[in-house]
C-alpha cells in the first residue's frame, strides 16, 4: 500500500489522458491504404468542397445512384461522413501546393486524419460516461481499454469510412440522453408555480436552467447524429419515449422548446444538404439507392449479425461477451440506462436485419453495428468491481484477461490488411471451387453486385472463408515471404479440398497495411520512433494508478 500514498499515486487518469493514449495507438498502427469502396465518394466530396466549394463527385457511387442538381453526381453519404475528411483534404491541398508532383501519394495519410482523431475521442467519451454512471475509475479504465483496443473500434479508426464518426455521434447522443433523463427539471407534479419558485430558490435556483441546458444538448446531439447517417432518425422515437417516461409530468413547455431549439441546427443542415444535392430538403438519396433492399428475413438478419461465423459481433468484438455476463447486474443497478440502450439500439438492429446487405458489405465484421459497440459494452463495467470470494476474483481476472488478449489479437489481425485483401481472395476461391454465381436476379441487376449474397455468402457463412482466420493465414505467409502457390497449400479451405486453386493475382496484391512498410528501408527507423511515442507519450502512470485503484462497488444510480 506504500505506493498508493506516494506522489505517483496522485496522478489521476482523465479523459484527456485517454484521448492521448488512443491517439498514439491509432497513429502508430495506422494503415497505408487510399480510400476505397464507400470511402471514395466521401473523400472526393471533401476534396471538391475544399477546392471548388461543391460536394459534386466525378461518377455515381454507388453505381445505381441518380444524378442530382445540375446533372452532377453527389455522394449519398451523410453530411458528416464527408465533413470528417475536410481537415485531411485541407492538408492534402496544402501539400499539393508545396510539392505538386509528389503529394499525390500522401492521400493514404491525409485521408486518415479525420477518422484517427474522431476514433481517439470515442474511448475518451466512453470513459467519461462510465464515470458519470457512478463506477470507480478502475472499472472505467478497464472498460475503456477493452473498447479502444479489443473491439472493432480500433480497426474502423484506421480507415476512412464513416462508421467511426457515426459511433462517436451515437455515443455522444446516448450520453446526452442519459444526462437529460437523470437531471431534475425543477418541475414536479402537483406543485403551483409559487410553490415551485420558492422551492427552487431555497434548494438550487439554477436547477431548471441546467436541466434545460441538458435538454438543449440532447437536441443538439440528436441533430448531429442524423447528419452522420440519416438512418439514425429510427432511434429518435425510442429516445423520446424514454425521456418522457423518465421525466413524466415534470417536463414543462420551456424544456421541450430547449430540446427542439437544440435540434434545429442539425435539421436545417440536413435539409440544406439534401436541397444542395437533390433539389429537395426531404430527399436523402438513400430512398433511390436502397429501393427494394429492405426485404431480408428478420431472423436471418439477426442470426447473421449476432451469430454467423464470418460476421458475428461477438466474434469480432469479444468484450461484448463480458457485457452478457454483467447484463443482469447492470439492469438492476441502472434500469434507466438499460432501457435507453434497448430503445435506441434495438430499432436499428432490427432495421438493419431487414437489409439485404446486413453483413456490411466488404468490411471487418458487422459494419452496421459498430455504432453501438460503446453503449453495448457498458454492462461489462459490472465485472471490474469487487467480487465477494477469492475464487470468484480469480475466475473473473482470468476471464477478463483472456477476453482482452483475444480481442486485441483479433483487432491486430483486422488491422494487418485492408479488409478487401482477404475478401477478394475468398471470392476468387469461392468461384473456382464452389462455382461462379448467377447474379442476373439480384436487386442490383443489371448492375454488378459485389456485396450481394451470391458473391459474399462464403465470407459471411462458411468457416473456410472466416476473415479472422483468413487474415492470420495471410499474415503468416506474407511475413514468411511465401509466394501464392506456397500460401495456397496451407490455406484454410485446404481442410476441405485438395484442389489447387489459383490465387496469385489477389494474393500478390495483398500487402500488410501498416504505414512504415510503405517507406521501405526508411520505415523501420520511423516505426521505432512510433514505438518510442507509445512509451513516452502515453500516460502509463495514470493508467496504472487507475487499474490499481481498490475495487469498490459503484453507488446506486441516481433516481432509480
Amino acid at each position: 500500500m506504500h505506493s498508493r500514498g506516494s506522489p505517483a499515486r496522485a496522478r489521476i487518469l482523465e479523459g484527456s489522458d485517454v484521448f492521448v493514449t488512443f491517439l498514439c495507438l491509432y497513429l502508430v498502427s495506422a494503415g497505408w491504404s487510399a480510400p476505397d469502396g464507400d470511402a471514395i465518394p466521401m473523400w472526393e466530396a471533401a476534396r471538391h468542397l475544399v477546392r471548388h466549394g461543391t460536394f459534386a463527385i466525378a461518377r455515381p457511387w454507388p453505381i445505381n445512384a441518380p444524378a442530382g442538381v445540375g446533372g452532377h453526381f453527389y455522394p449519398v453519404s451523410a453530411l458528416l461522413a464527408c465533413l470528417i475528411h475536410v481537415p485531411g483534404a485541407l492538408l492534402q491541398t496544402a501539400l499539393e501546393s508545396a510539392a505538386p508532383g509528389r503529394a499525390g501519394a500522401l492521400v493514404a495519410i491525409t485521408s486518415h486524419v479525420g477518422p484517427l482523431l474522431v476514433g481517439a475521442a470515442i474511448p475518451a467519451l466512453f470513459f467519461g460516461l462510465v464515470l458519470r454512471l457512478g463506477y470507480a475509475r478502475r472499472a472505467a479504465a478497464i472498460a475503456t481499454a477493452m473498447l479502444g483496443a479489443a473491439t472493432s473500434v480500433w480497426v474502423y479508426a484506421r480507415v476512412p469510412y464513416s462508421e467511426i464518426v457515426q459511433t462517436a455521434c451515437f455515443l455522444a447522443f446516448f450520453s446526452a440522453l442519459v444526462e437529460a433523463a437523470r437531471r431534475p427539471t425543477g418541475h414536479e407534479p402537483h406543485q403551483s408555480s409559487l410553490e415551485l419558485a420558492r422551492e427552487l430558490a431555497r434548494a438550487d435556483p439554477g436547477a431548471a436552467q441546467r436541466a434545460r441546458g441538458a435538454l438543449f444538448r440532447l437536441g443538439l446531439w440528436a441533430g448531429i447524429l442524423v447528419n452522420s447517417k440519416t438512418i439514425y432518425v429510427v432511434c429518435l422515437p425510442g429516445a423520446l419515449a424514454f425521456l418522457v417516461w423518465r421525466l413524466r409530468r415534470r417536463l414543462a413547455l420551456r424544456d421541450a422548446l430547449a430540446a427542439l431549439w437544440g435540434f434545429l441546427p442539425g435539421a436545417v443542415a440536413l435539409a440544406a444538404y439534401n436541397w444542395m444535392r437533390w433539389g429537395s430538403p426531404f430527399a436523402t438519396g438513400y430512398e433511390s439507392v436502397t429501393h427494394g433492399f429492405w426485404q431480408e428475413n428478420l431472423l436471418s438478419g439477426l442470426w447473421g449479425q449476432l451469430l454467423s461465423p464470418g460476421r458475428s459481433v461477438f466474434v469480432f468484438s469479444p468484450p461484448l461477451v463480458l457485457s452478457l455476463v454483467g447484463l443482469r447486474a447492470f439492469w438492476r443497478r441502472h434500469p434507466d440506462v438499460a432501457a435507453a440502450l434497448a430503445l435506441t439500439v434495438l430499432p436499428l438492429l432490427l432495421l438493419y436485419s431487414r437489409y439485404l446487405f446486413w453483413s456490411g458489405d466488404w468490411g471487418w465484421g458487422p459494419r452496421y453495428l459498430v455504432f453501438a459497440l460503446p453503449v453495448l459494452l457498458l454492462p461489462s463495467a459490472e465485472l471490474f468491481g469487487p467480487a465477494r470470494e477469492a475464487a470468484n476474483r480469480r475466475a473473473r481476472r482470468v476471464l477478463v484477461t483472456s477476453v482482452f488478449v483475444v480481442g486485441v489479437a483479433i483487432q491486430v489481425l483486422g488491422s494487418a490488411f485492408y479488409w478487401s485483401a482477404f475478401i477478394a481472395i475468398a471470392r476468387t476461391v469461392q468461384r473456382q471451387w464452389l462455382g461462379r454465381p448467377d447474379t442476373r436476379g439480384t436487386v442490383m441487376a443489371p448492375y454488378p453486385c459485389y456485396s450481394c449474397f451470391e458473391e459474399i455468402y462464403g465470407v459471411a457463412w462458411l468457416p473456410p472463408f472466416q476473415p479472422i482466420g483468413g487474415h492470420w493465414w495471410l499474415l503468416r505467409n506474407k511475413i514468411a515471404g511465401h509466394d501464392a502457390r506456397q500460401a495456397e497449400a496451407d490455406a484454410p479451405w485446404k481442410r476441405l479440398t485438395s484442389i489447387r486453386l489459383d490465387i496469385s493475382s489477389d494474393y500478390d496484391a495483398a500487402q500488410i497495411d501498416w504505414w512504415p512498410l510503405a517507406l521501405g528501408r526508411r520505415g523501420w527507423p520511423v516505426a521505432l520512433m512510433g514505438g518510442a511515442l507509445l512509451l513516452v507519450a502515453i500516460p502509463w502512470r495514470a493508467w496504472r494508478a487507475a487499474v490499481d485503484e481498490p475495487a469498490t462497488p459503484p453507488p446506486a444510480a441516481p433516481g432509480t
